[in-house]
């Protein structure tokens, strides 16, 4: 877990980002399961994602090379999300056919229309089913940010007007006696709810926004003594969850949104089996038998995953002398043609676009490459002079092994240096990645090349939908295949 939440890890942004919608979702939860709108809760985010699939087929548009998330997207969602909230709540209060009816409808209908519009949908389709699914890897720091501001906004609001929401929610016709609308506060909290399951959508995807609404909630309730306390537990089993679920998806190789839900079910199921322990229901020595049986079903099928992943792997071609001195990685060069560059903020990429010098550079699939070589060197058992350190010093890449080798010699780093140079990146249609990098280490100060190698062959990602997770998937048995440790 500390190698997750370090700087220095390349899906920093992830995990921050993932933990702040879950924790957003399991406070908004706890009133969707007290007023008995779970059914609202499956419906909205699907309504979300089909605004979103909307704005790409009328812009024809992918999300490739703009912002994450994106003003439009962003807008999609939000009138999408406002405007079935508006139609539910409206025909909840006719009262004329049960709840049920509408909401059923609802998610019928938007998971019908998220579908076409991605079929009708001229360009970016694999982007976008990503962006649908949840970018939690393309996650910047300014989409931090704003997750940040909401999650300020949203516990500011909550804490400042939570009796006048416990009021309007329980009891509305004392609420009136008081001098409170409840209409107003039922907006307000209809507001909070419908916003953030709209950005909770566009940075998580629906099935991570509809689990941590509930499951936490459901969870919390099952346990809680009071209110406050299961706002204060649910909260809590929110971030265990997903922290729980992400390190479990790292480890096994596991798509982190779905494992993050699993975690959060798990979380509920046993709460629940120690609640009926606690009334009688349920023996003790029955709860120990299922808890045993799960754990060796379990045991026995992560047991070799972990024990890979804690293992050094083998050095193939590496020389066993670079054991004695840290390795700086050098920034990659892209030779290929193309920028390949990850979207970024919004602000970032118009002033990119209108030639401002002062405009930070976004990350590219060169950075990431870099990374992922610093990561498969310590895999190895290799020690790596950490990445913050090298581009400070180092902070543009050099073509030529040499050149690169020369320029860290001046910036005071006095080992071997990996240098790569990338010279094709592309993405088939039939989920091939046709890569050509070319690595190289040297010593800086003697220039003398210590070990060359290179990756050419076809790699198959046919389950990633964004650069990042095609560097996910492909980045082990690319660096295998240069190492020379397949």
């Amino acid at each position: 877990m500390s190698e997750l939440l370090s700087p220095d890890f390349l899906f920093r942004n992830a995990i921050l980002g993932g933990l702040g919608v879950a924790l957003l979702c399991s406070v908004l939860g706890i009133y969707l399961v007290l007023r008995r709108l779970i059914l609202i809760g499956v419906a909205l985010p699907q309504a979300s994602a089909a605004g979103i699939a909307a704005v790409f087929w009328l812009t024809g548009h992918g999300h490739a090379g703009a912002a994450s998330p994106h003003a439009l997207a962003l807008l999609g969602s939000l009138v999408a999300t406002f405007g079935a909230l508006l139609l539910l709540v409206a025909g909840q209060r006719r009262g004329r056919a049960p709840a049920e009816w509408g909401v059923g409808a609802l998610f019928a209908t938007s998971s019908a229309a998220t579908i076409l519009f991605i079929a009708l949908n001229p360009k970016g389709d694999i982007e976008m089913a990503g962006l649908l699914r949840g970018e939690l890897l393309a996650i910047t720091e300014g989409d931090l940010r704003v997750l940040g501001a909401v999650l300020l906004a949203v516990g500011s609001l909550f804490f400042l007007f939570r009796r006048e929401f416990l009021l309007s929610s329980f009891d509305p016709e004392f609420a009136r006696t008081l001098g409170r609308d409840p209409v107003r506060y039922d907006l307000l909290l209809y507001l909070l709810i419908g916003g953030g399951i709209a950005l909770g959508v566009i940075i998580a995807g629906p099935l991570v926004v509809f689990g941590f609404l509930v499951l936490p909630a459901l969870a919390a309730l099952r346990v809680a003594p009071g209110l406050g306390a299961a706002f204060a537990i649910s909260a809590l089993l929110a971030a265990f969850s997903f922290l729980g679920g992400f390190a479990l998806a790292y480890q096994a190789d596991l798509p982190a949104g779905p494992a993050s839900v699993a975690v959060a079910a798990a979380s509920w199921l046993a709460l629940g089996l120690w609640g009926r322990l606690r009334a009688g229901r349920v023996s003790a020595t029955a709860l120990l038998l299922v808890a045993v049986s799960f754990w060796l079903a379990c045991a026995s099928r992560f047991e070799a995953a972990q024990v890979r992943a804690s293992s050094p792997l083998p050095r193939g071609t590496l020389p066993e002398s670079l054991a004695r001195h840290p390795i700086a990685v050098l920034p990659f060069a892209n030779a290929t043609g193309q920028a390949l560059r990850l979207p970024q903020g919004l602000r970032q990429d118009a002033a990119r676009a209108l030639g401002d010098p002062f405009a930070e550079p976004g990350p590219t699939v060169a950075d990431l490459l870099q990374a992922r070589a610093a990561v498969e060197l310590e895999r190895r058992g290799l020690q790596v002079v950490p990445l913050e350190q090298v581009r400070a010093v180092v902070p543009h890449a050099r073509e030529e092994p040499l050149a690169a080798a020369g320029a860290a010699a001046r910036a005071g780093l006095d080992g071997p240096v990996l240098t790569g140079r990338l010279r094709r990146f592309t993405l088939t249609q039939t989920g091939l990645l046709l890569v050509w990098l070319d690595l190289a280490l040297v010593d800086a100060q003697s220039q003398e090349i210590l070990w060359t190698g290179a990756a050419r062959r076809p790699v198959p990602i046919q389950s990633a939908l964004t650069w990042q997770e095609v560097l996910l998937d492909a980045g082990a048995p690319l660096f295998a295949e240069a190492f020379g440790s397949r």
